[in-house]
């Protein structure tokens, strides 16, 4: 596939059978720039997603379905750059589960356009989103990227390609080491460039606060937990090796690293925020070392 479109997003979507036609309509009434290809990449779902989305795009053509069967975020954000090829001025990234609100597009689209050096834009959490306070005021003070809204620049997105330049199979947290690459301008050998992805206040999106997803289903909140302890090991272990080595480093299958990874490299913070997550996520990485190492027997 190689088309083109002025504009083209990606939303990425995992059984989100109850948000996504919100999140495509929130889309439409933002309003949609004009000349934009919206593609739903539906990864890995076991809901009538994909199907609600083919159904919503038979009365709006300017939205796209893509169903992968593996449930894998990196693998779908590699098949989107990789494998579609799309040529477009500029690429928004957006998660399924939330919803822009009035504008955002065109907030992400101006001040990338007014500031051509740079690699990367980057959304916030809407002020309505009482719980997201922290991580709202966060992003506006130290800057990094929202992996719920933010573009790429033309230039960079060309550059990933030429390199062939890959986010891991298993991969959790991909918006830190995108903005990571980002920052280094592909070059990790180097200090991180703040100047080369920058945070948009009044490019806002909504989405379901963990607090809220926490009363509905009080296991979320300890899988979340767990994952950002996995994220935190898996972005320490790449961090690591790309700095010295180069992206060549970077593997195709996060596990990968998990398997050369260090003593050292696996130990659990202190703070008991972290602690019992941290060894959670450590007994995971050696599981799958294990698991491997018997395989191999």
């Amino acid at each position: 596939m190689n088309t083109s479109a002025r504009y083209v997003i990606a939303v990425f979507a995992h059984n989100e059978s109850h948000k996504i036609i919100n999140c495509l309509e929130a889309l439409r009434l933002s309003p949609l720039l004009p000349e934009t290809i919206c593609y739903v990449i539906a990864n890995g779902c076991t809901d009538n997603t994909a199907k609600l989305t083919i159904e919503y795009a038979q009365t709006a053509p300017w939205v796209k379905v893509v169903d992968l069967e593996p449930g894998d975020k990196a693998n779908a954000w590699n098949y989107f750059v990789h494998e579609m090829t799309i040529e477009a001025n500029i690429y928004f990234f957006m998660d399924g589960d939330c919803q822009i609100d009035s504008g955002a597009l065109q907030y992400l689209k101006e001040h990338l356009l007014a500031n051509p050096h740079i690699n990367a834009v980057s959304g916030v959490p809407s002020s309505s989103n009482l719980s997201s306070g922290a991580f709202r005021s966060g992003i506006i003070s130290k800057g990094g990227l929202a992996g719920n809204l933010y573009a790429l620049s033309q230039d960079f997105v060309v550059r990933l390609r030429k390199q062939d330049i890959r986010l891991p199979y298993g991969l959790i947290g991909d918006d830190s080491l995108i903005g990571a690459l980002a920052l280094w301008n592909l070059d990790p050998s180097k200090e991180w460039n703040r100047n080369l992805v920058q945070v948009v206040p009044s490019a806002t999106f909504k989405y379901e606060s963990i607090l809220r997803a926490s009363l509905r289903n009080p296991l979320f909140y300890i899988r979340r937990l767990k994952r950002y302890s996995l994220r935190h090991f898996q972005n320490q272990l790449i961090r690591t090796r790309i700095k010295y080595q180069g992206l060549n480093a970077l593997p195709r299958h996060i596990n990968d690293l998990y398997h050369v990874a260090k003593k050292e490299e696996l130990v659990p913070r202190q703070s008991l925020n972290y602690y019992y997550f941290d060894c959670w996520a450590i007994r995971q990485i050696r599981k799958i070392c294990c698991h491997h190492s018997s395989d191999e027997q």
